[in-house]
């Protein structure tokens, strides 16, 4: 084998290897970011898509409803019908601007002529038809003939919006499907090319060292275990995104740990850039992860003691409690409905939280429950640095951080994470403070009685 060149960087690594190393991980690293982005562009086009389905049925029943509501205030006069009609009215040309406004999206252009045709059908229905019935100055049997015709004129083009956005909703699901199909090729691509990259790097290193050790049976040893970990780590990156991102990370905080201060000053400085994104993108997609299995792998609902969540919550924090010095005070805690271990979740995120953010030398950290309708009220507060009022509701989005990652770490999922966990038991939560007084999180949970509890 050759000896290594005074081309070669410090450790017999060329620059030209470590440059390609770093753009290899970013692009892999921006290729995710890019396919996350367009499939949630698609999901807001395919929850539009939706809803203007949802919209043209309901104008459909709600032409329907006003037909109705005509004919019965011609046969019996009684101002309810009229009244009931007039509703409706005003219901549907809410439905049909609400159809106008998401018809501007390029997707469903298609709709805009279709629903100007019924806005325009309607008008003349309810100018030539409605208006003279509804007056008493027309026969019913004379204007119903061209009523019906302008009904009919009106569902038909009803009917063909619905073409319109059910082929929409198609052409999103088809594009989204081959977004993460090329994108998981791409990935896939850059990270077996990552994979050559780094074992081209272990066989400079291994021809380095050949005289302390054996030097063939060595050799192919560790180009077996290079080869097996090579193969595995394609597979995984074939079947799963997060493997990739997470192969990513190993991989770059392996060079940084071997490398560092043997290559120069901007190749470190890369290297750091390419660890720091990979692992901040592989906890982002595992926080967004988390945050949607809330709903899907949840446990059922049942009657529990509060207090034993908690108690799992504090445990788990043992050593963050001792670390801070905090004061934790409890007061008796009620029998709920809730998931067990999704709510340790929200208390431990809620109780982590007060520590974290607080700026005296021992955080004190109160848990109480008050009774109201049919409900508890858990209260978690703190005499941390608090939250000026015009941010009390962003905190609950995702990823909304307001302060930088210098000052306190984390992703900024925490509390969209306790928001998705109350709501899918059906409750409330929000916070109460001021800046520089200390925060007061509550949350809602459906009461159970002691009985229940026991059952469960």
């Amino acid at each position: 084998m050759q000896q290594a060149t005074g081309s070669q960087g410090p450790g017999g690594i060329s620059p030209a290897s470590t440059f390609l190393l770093v753009g290899i991980v970013i692009i892999a690293i921006v290729t995710g970011i890019v396919a996350y982005g367009v499939i949630r562009d698609s999901r807001a086009a395919l929850i539009d898509a939706y809803l203007v389905r949802l919209d043209l049925q309901r104008a459909q029943t709600l032409i329907t409803e006003e037909v109705t509501a005509v004919r019965g205030y011609v046969s019996i006069r009684q101002r309810p019908l009229l009244a009931n009609f007039d509703a409706t009215d005003r219901e549907l040309q809410y439905t049909l601007d609400s159809l106008r406004a998401r018809a501007r999206r390029p997707l469903l252009s298609g709709l805009s002529a279709d629903v100007a045709d019924v806005e325009a059908m309607h008008a003349r229905w309810h100018r030539s038809v409605a208006a003279p019935l509804l007056a008493g100055s027309a026969a019913a049997a004379r204007l119903e003939p061209s009523g019906n015709l302008l009904v009919d004129h009106m569902n038909a083009d009803l009917t063909a919006a619905q073409g319109v956005a059910e082929a929409a909703a198609a052409s999103t699901e088809s594009s989204v499907a081959r977004t993460v199909a090329v994108s998981i090729g791409v990935i896939v691509f850059f990270v077996v090319m990552l994979g050559i990259v780094a074992l081209r790097l272990e066989y400079v290193r291994f021809a380095k060292e050949r005289a302390l050790r054996s030097e063939i049976d060595e050799r192919n040893q560790a180009l077996e275990r290079s080869n097996a970990s090579l193969q595995e780590f394609a597979y995984v990156a074939s079947h799963d995104l997060q493997e990739p991102l997470r192969t990513v990370a190993s991989f770059t905080q392996l060079l940084q740990r071997r490398y560092a201060g043997r290559l120069d000053k901007d190749a470190d400085e890369f290297i750091a850039f390419a660890v720091d994104g990979a692992t901040r993108m592989q906890q982002l997609v595992n926080d967004i992860l988390e945050y949607s299995r809330i709903t899907t792998h949840g446990k059922p609902l049942v009657a529990l003691d509060l207090k034993v969540p908690l108690e799992r919550a504090l445990t788990n924090l043992r050593s963050a409690i001792a670390e801070h010095g905090a004061a934790i005070d409890v007061q008796t805690l009620p029998v709920v409905w809730g998931d067990e271990v999704q709510l340790t979740q929200l208390l431990q995120n809620l109780v982590a939280n007060s520590m974290k953010y607080c700026n005296h030398a021992q955080p004190e950290v109160a848990v109480r429950a008050t009774r109201s309708d049919g409900e508890w009220t858990i209260s978690v507060h703190d005499n941390g640095i608090g939250i000026a009022p015009e941010y009390h509701e962003r905190i609950f989005r995702i990823f909304q951080r307001l302060h930088s990652r210098g000052e306190y770490e984390g992703t900024g999922i925490g509390l969209a994470i306790c928001k998705r966990i109350v709501d899918r038991h059906g409750g409330r939560i929000w916070v109460e403070s001021e800046e520089g007084q200390g925060a007061t999180f509550s949350f809602t949970l459906r009461a159970a009685t002691a009985s229940e509890g026991e059952a469960g």
